[in-house]
């Protein structure tokens, strides 16, 4: 038998469906029983219940053989560290086995850690169906395409890039092996919403991104006939009223587009996507009002930046007028534009902080609807070049227990880093304008705030908004921690942002 572990990444309220750990199970060989064990579950004690599925099989024909671990960078790490500590402490004769981004990102501190037998870098479904038969004896580990181990002499073996797999050339998602109904939470989309990756990897060469780290610049995506079939079967079977995508970049071209919309719009399920700005360019008002008409609710594009030289520096491929126009564009046919924001350039972040936000400005006057995350720039390993040409790996840990401090946590998440060209003070006025900004036109996604929170925030931002004055707004910050249902959640972040559940 073998457990798949998901270690808690956020709070039970936002949880979704566990895709990577249930793409892996989808794929293990026929025959072998395995399990999903999903820390994000409200009242679940996962070291408890892998004990228990341990105990549950170990006189009988199937005993645990694995437990795998899928973990991402920030506060699913912080979870992952002792949890697996725990656990191998426990049941020290059982194989744990790592895949997930951050390993892929940092092989080194993951295979320092004693209490880890093996690393899976990069997509795992073929990687650990091969990794089950080294555990066989039928395999030599050195030979499999993906996995990483640390030898007896305690060097590091880093196996070979696997050529990956697209969603469309991989199982469906097994429904079967979760309880679909305590996924779907209310979000801004709808009631139950869900998730879904319809598509793997990102062609562009965006020199920050920690997906064309673990991908490279290619990108594989599945029929949307086949997409609009799995989410049909939860439309129907499990009332899923709205989905959020997760893929990294939605949309191949206009002629795609159409084929999501032709396919979507039976559906009757709103959607939000990321996708680029100048690839939203190429489409016809035909194509928009035919996403529109599909259930397009809100895009999210990666602007970045206020400033053309730091575009290009970032080799992110498109232009401030690019983003505007997309501002312009969604405003025309009533869907919501998400940008995100990169702040902290490492050559002259001061320059580059006034200049963003006051592009910011800018795109909230021509769509008005547009909303905003603000992510602070830290250096991710790439296979190239990297945005302000820093080390990404300079200065960071070499063991899993210091990755797993809320010093480093802060830095995975871009909420706080700790970076020799962004003090405090610069820091400080991105987040003085994002709460002025948010108090005076609260984002759709804010159910954590209560209504009379929201009236009086934006009464109290409105002067402050018009005179572009965001400096210590003390009230604001007051009144934010008075009118919280719930307390911020600074760990929560991407696609696990709080929508106010509890």
């Amino acid at each position: 038998m073998i457990i798949l572990v998901n270690p808690r990444a956020t709070r039970p309220g936002n949880r979704r469906f566990p895709l990577s750990v249930m793409a892996v199970g989808a794929s293990i060989p026929e025959g072998e029983n395995w399990e999903i064990v999903d820390g994000n579950l409200p009242r679940l004690d996962v070291a408890a219940r892998i004990t228990a599925l341990v105990e549950a099989n170990e006189s009988g024909n199937d005993p645990v053989r694995a437990i795998a671990f899928t973990v991402m960078p920030g506060p699913q790490l912080a979870n992952a560290v002792p949890l697996t500590r725990q656990v191998k402490a426990r049941h020290p004769d059982i194989q744990i086995v790592w895949g997930g981004n951050f390993g892929s990102l940092y092989p080194e501190p993951v295979l320092n850690a004693p209490y880890i037998d093996w690393l899976v870098r990069g997509q795992g479904e073929q990687t650990f169906g091969e990794l089950l038969q080294v555990l066989d004896g039928r395999r030599d580990p050195q030979k499999v395409a993906g996995l990483s181990f640390r030898r007896a002499d305690g060097t590091h073996h880093i196996g070979v890039e696997r050529i990956w797999l697209g969603p469309g050339e991989l199982p469906a998602p097994p429904y079967h092996k979760i309880a679909v109904k305590d996924y779907l939470r209310p979000t801004f989309l709808g009631k139950r919403s869900g998730v879904y990756q319809a598509s793997i990897g990102c062609p562009y060469a965006c020199n920050f991104c920690g997906v064309i780290s673990v991908y490279g610049r290619k990108e594989k995506v599945q029929e949307p006939s086949r997409t609009a079939e799995h989410l049909g079967f939860l439309a129907r079977a499990h009332g899923m009223d709205s989905v959020h995508f997760y893929d990294n970049n939605f949309f191949l071209g206009e002629a795609h587009a159409r084929a999501v919309a032709d396919s979507f719009a039976p559906l009757g399920l709103k959607w939000w996507c990321e996708a680029r700005v100048d690839a939203l360019l190429r489409f016809s008002d035909e194509t928009w009002r035919r996403l529109k008409r599909a259930g397009l609710t809100m895009v999210f594009c990666g602007a970045e930046s206020g400033s053309n030289e730091v575009l290009a520096k970032m080799q992110k491929g498109i232009t401030v007028e690019q983003i505007a126009e997309v501002a312009a564009r969604t405003r025309e046919h009533g869907i919501i534009p998400e940008f995100s924001f990169v702040f902290g350039d490492p050559d002259a972040p001061e320059r580059e902080i006034e200049n963003t936000l006051g592009f910011i400005r800018k795109l909230k006057t021509i769509n008005p609807a547009m909303e905003l995350i603000t992510y602070f720039y830290t250096p991710t390993p790439q296979r190239k070049d990297t945005y302000g040409n820093i080390d990404p790996l300079s200065g960071t840990p070499v063991d899993l227990e210091e990755w797993a401090t809320p010093a480093w946590v802060n830095w995975m998440t871009h909420v706080d880093p700790e970076l020799p060209w962004l003090d405090r003070r610069l820091k400080a006025k991105v987040e003085d304008f994002e709460l002025v900004l948010k108090s005076r036109f609260p984002s759709v996604h804010d159910r954590a705030t209560r209504p009379w929170g929201k009236l009086a925030g934006r009464l109290l931002a409105q002067n402050r908004w018009r005179r572009g004055d965001y400096a210590d707004p003390a009230l604001l910050k007051r009144l934010r921690r008075l009118a919280r249902i719930i307390p911020d959640d600074q760990q929560a972040y991407g696609h696990l942002r709080a929508e106010g559940a509890l």
